[in-house]
């Protein structure tokens, strides 16, 4: 609901335009000279209505609408009404809060001559403030068939349907709208931040096909805006998009715009330095973050980015930084008394955490890690079963999700292998594409996955494409088409529209060469769907201690289960059984990579995965640290460096801390590595 009704800067001067066209004398008139001869004329003749009409409408313009008023007031009570008036009136009620005399003004005015958007619209926005939505919609509809230029009344209509939940005729405005003028910025931003919103919802009902279709819909609408008339509030947008559509590259140079545009912008410079990390510029990170931070040092995302991008070491810089960020966390935690809200704390936490265990305070670390973590879990709800096992990219902090469900969990890996038997893979055979394109890469979060894919992807004939999420999106569109029937019984026809469906997403990573890597970790979920849909794809499965897995996931700011450490250790579980599941039936041979055998002697493993590709070998894919290919995991940062075994065993500069889980660890360990 509205809690005031103001007229746009932009209406009035159309309004001002317009009247000054009609007293021009001369085409080279200027609009100073009109208004100058205009009060002449009215000294000369009081109720000389064009002129007291123009001089009014200047006084609005130079924002004094009580003198436009005591100016309009001087005409004759019996003059005959004017629509120019009338509408000059309105404004200034409007303007001066007399909501019931500026809706008297603005209709007489229409009454006179229909043919005004701006009346019709501002008639929308008094009714939507007395909470007559019905009445405001009509008034819009009526300013939509009109307004050619501005497009106001098409973007408030379609906001009262967005509020009704009705985002289709929220969208569909904006769309019909946009056949008058493709380019109109305006409209292309109001209409991408609704197909953002749809996609969502369609998400969360998991036609996730559906909603990667409008998400590039909107960042199209943000090209065309940013094309046309590019501010850096779009621009960041736009980069923000592109980012989520992994166009880590493309997002980069929207930031690179956004601050170029408003260089004060801490957002943009945050944005930009992530975009940099991605991109393997550590040392241009560094400085951008230390730009925004500069300009705004209370940003916890910018201090939670930051503090992963750099290496700290104990000195008096990072003793003060340290003092900084545990000020804020002193803070109480709500925006009140100046403090940060939730989120914001457990960014800081991690933050803090990640610079103590650069400094070897390994004790003050976990502690910041357990806070950060407890934070998170102690404000979650219950997971629906659809997100169960998804990693979340780092810096997200969604405080809906919640601990993943155990049973659920377990219940889901039961079902799968019981869907995927021998049986089903013998059925289906035939039905899968030809394609040798994907190279898929699983395992557990935290488990080596990007190192391996960045060795892979320094190869001349693959491309990395990082975490791909079309996996689970062809999964889901599997869930809905079943309604009850049998995987086994689904018609070749879906298998081979799903695979073509994964195969084009691919294609805009491809960049000319013959092998595509998709490392989303989670994927192990989906092997005896990849198995039936690419016979053809290479499957490697990394594995890493599972204590390091656990402990390099709780310094993560990952969603449930994966800041759990209960939790996890029953993810791990389920995660263990349903791969020897897949190593007893898959038909595809998988390839496993040791992490610590590979951070041990990586030229002979290196080669054994290459080989494993059906590749020759070459020796770029030693020089991975090199690869200049965008990366959008946590890991970015360890992928730019040459090989290094700092990692392995790190758990045990925790252990004490871990010491309630390490029974159940063992237990997993006897059962499935015996």
């Amino acid at each position: 609901m509205q809690t005031t009704v103001d007229v746009d800067s932009a209406q009035i001067e159309r309004l001002f335009s317009r009247l000054c066209d009609q007293n021009r004398t001369s085409a080279s008139q200027s609009d100073r000279s009109i208004v100058q001869q205009s009060k002449q004329r009215i000294n000369s003749d009081q109720v000389d209505q064009p002129a007291i009409n123009l001089v009014a409408a200047n006084d609005l313009l130079r924002n004094r609408p009580e003198k436009s008023l005591r100016l309009l007031s001087q005409l004759p009570i019996n003059q005959e009404p004017d629509s120019d008036r009338s509408q000059i009136a309105g404004f200034a009620c409007v303007l001066t809060n007399r909501y019931q005399d500026a809706d008297q003004y603005l209709t007489q005015s229409v009454n006179l001559d229909p043919h005004r958007p701006d009346c019709w619209t501002l008639l929308g926005k008094l009714s939507e403030f007395k909470g007559h939505e019905t009445r405001a919609i009509e008034f819009y509809k009526r300013a939509v068939v009109l307004d050619q230029t501005s497009y106001d009344s098409a973007i408030a209509l379609s906001q009262i349907h967005a509020r009704q939940n009705n985002l289709q005729d929220a969208i569909h405005t904006l769309r019909v709208c946009l056949l008058r003028d493709l380019r109109a910025p305006k409209l292309n931003i109001a209409l991408a931040k609704l197909l953002r919103r749809r996609a969502t919802v369609l998400r969360l009902k998991r036609k996730n096909i559906q909603s990667i279709r409008l998400l590039n819909e909107a960042l199209d609408c943000y090209l065309t805006a940013n094309a046309s008339d590019p501010n850096a509030r779009s621009l960041l947008s736009q980069g923000r998009l592109q980012q989520k559509l992994n166009q880590f590259h493309a997002a980069r140079e929207s930031f690179t715009q956004a601050v170029s545009r408003d260089p004060r912008s801490a957002a943009a410079l945050t944005m930009l330095a992530v975009s940099n990390v991605d991109c393997g510029d550590l040392e241009a990170a560094i400085t951008h973050f230390q730009s925004a931070l500069d300009i705004d040092s209370r940003r916890a995302f910018t201090h939670f980015r930051y503090s992963r991008a750099q290496k700290f070491i104990d000195g008096p810089e990072t003793r003060t930084y340290i003092s900084l960020l545990r000020s804020m966390l002193a803070e109480p935690g709500h925006k009140r008394s100046g403090g940060h809200k939730r989120s914001g704390r457990v960014l800081l936490h991690f933050a803090l955490a990640k610079v103590l265990e650069d400094t070897g305070d390994y004790d003050a670390a976990w502690h910041n890690y357990d806070q950060a973590n407890r934070l998170k879990t102690r404000h979650a709800s219950t997971q629906s079963e659809a997100t169960i096992g998804k990693e979340s990219i780092a810096h997200k902090t969604d405080s809906r999700s919640a601990p993943s469900s155990k049973a659920a969990f377990a219940r889901r890996v039961s079902e799968t292998a019981a869907t995927y038997s021998r049986g089903f893979f013998r059925d289906l055979a035939d039905i899968g594409s030809k394609s040798d394109t994907p190279i898929f890469i699983v395992g557990m979060p935290r488990s080596g996955t990007t190192l391996t894919e960045q060795i892979l992807s320094s190869h001349p004939n693959v491309s990395g494409a990082g975490e791909l999420h079309f996996l689970d999106h062809i999964h889901q569109d599997l869930k809905r088409v079943e309604e009850g029937i049998a995987t086994r019984q689904l018609s070749s026809e879906w298998f081979r529209k799903s695979a073509d469906f994964y195969l084009a997403q691919l294609e805009q990573y491809r960049g000319g060469r013959q092998h595509v890597t998709d490392k989303m970790p989670t994927n192990f979920m989906h092997l005896g769907l990849i198995s039936t849909l690419f016979p053809n794809a290479k499957i490697i499965h990394c594995k890493r201690n599972p204590l390091d897995v656990f402990v390099s996931s709780y310094c993560q700011n990952l969603r449930a289960p994966f800041c759990d450490l209960e939790q996890l250790v029953d993810y791990y579980h389920n995660y263990r059984r349903l791969m020897r599941h897949w190593h007893n039936v898959l038909p595809i041979k998988i390839h496993t990579v040791q992490y610590e055998s590979l951070t041990n002697d990586p030229l002979t493993h290196s080669r054994e995965l290459v080989e494993h590709c059906g590749l020759e070998w070459d020796e770029q894919c030693l020089d991975f640290h090199k690869n200049d290919r965008a990366v959008h995991t946590p890991s970015k940062w360890q992928v730019r460096q040459p090989m290094y075994r700092s990692s392995v065993e790190k758990w045990r500069r925790y252990e004490q801390y871990l010491k309630p889980i390490e029974t159940k660890v063992q237990a997993i360990l006897a059962e499935f590595d015996s």
